[in-house]
């Protein structure tokens, strides 16, 4: 045993050698594979600086999601470079914000992507503010730990970088979180031509209806298309141009399992903030009576 263990030691550097490369061919065949029964495309990598994803899928959730809806995404050099979704929760922006960013990863790692045809601009970094990992470790609140994420886009951000930003603002108050994006989005139209590839989903629907960002080519509203069918909320999944003004909150509530005199009371005072109009007790006749007697 002693004698294998010193024959094992001499060839130490060319064991681990041998499993770096076992590793790497695994992995090639893996990505290979998948690509072949997922009916993957091959990419073109090119020094235009501009991104072009026909058929696009999220590599995981179509594996889970029958059937998988793709979406298109267009930036090119002089046009496009920003993009803001808007949409319900669980309408498929984050989805869509990922799938971007795994289809410019798997390019740059020389994997097969999940589309019909893609043509990416050669991609210098990728930055995200997508999920918060809380931890006690760090003793930052998730709010400090959203800044540090956003800090680093603004600060390091070429026009060669890709950010995708996912709600941003939304762990604090609604006037500093809406004011904090702008100011964000403005640096980074301010570059012009020079400006990232950005693409960020939001609920402050206040950008669009206060016309807080200028007016400009690089900069494009998208929403993820829905239906309304009577009562119900129906999900299309497909990203088309314009935006919207609510975010259906209280459909999907009742989506989620919340009772519906939650749900209808939530409706009624989504109306009175609409128009104005003072909210009050449910029961505050029922209380004035009481007070009278």
């Amino acid at each position: 045993m002693h004698r294998l263990q010193s024959i094992v030691l001499e060839h130490t550097q060319l064991l681990l050698k041998v499993m770096e490369y076992t590793a790497e061919l695994d992995c090639v065949i893996a990505l290979s594979v998948h690509a072949k029964e997922n009916n993957y495309a091959c990419p073109d990598l090119t020094e235009e600086n501009l991104l072009t994803i026909k058929g696009g899928r999220h590599p995981l959730q179509e594996m889970y999601v029958t059937p998988f809806v793709a979406n298109d995404t267009h930036v090119e050099k002089e046009k496009s470079r920003m993009k803001i979704l808007t949409g319900p929760n669980a309408s498929g922006k984050s989805v869509y914000l990922k799938q971007v960013g795994l289809i410019v990863f798997l390019a740059h790692i020389g994997s097969y992507v999940p589309a019909e045809s893609a043509t990416i601009g050669i991609t210098d970094r990728i930055f995200t503010r997508i999920h918060t990992r809380e931890t006690v470790s760090v003793g930052l609140s998730t709010f400090m730990i959203d800044l540090n994420q956003v800090a680093s886009a603004v600060q390091f951000a070429g026009e060669r970088s890709l950010i995708l930003i996912d709600e941003f603002g939304k762990g604090t108050a609604t006037v500093d979180g809406l004011s904090l994006l702008t100011a964000c989005l403005k640096h980074w139209l301010s570059a012009g031509n020079r400006c990232p590839k950005v693409l960020v989903s939001t609920h402050f629907h206040s950008i669009i209806q206060q016309k807080l960002l200028p007016l400009t080519p690089l900069l494009r509203f998208q929403t993820m298309e829905t239906m309304q069918n009577g009562d119900e909320l129906v999900f299309l999944y497909q990203l088309v141009d314009g935006y919207t003004n609510t975010s259906y909150a209280c459909h999907i509530a009742a989506l989620a399992g919340i009772s519906s005199d939650l749900v209808q009371r939530g409706h009624e005072i989504l109306d009175l903030i609409r128009n104005n109009k003072p909210i009050k007790r449910k029961d505050s006749k029922e209380n004035e009576e009481e007070m009278k007697r």
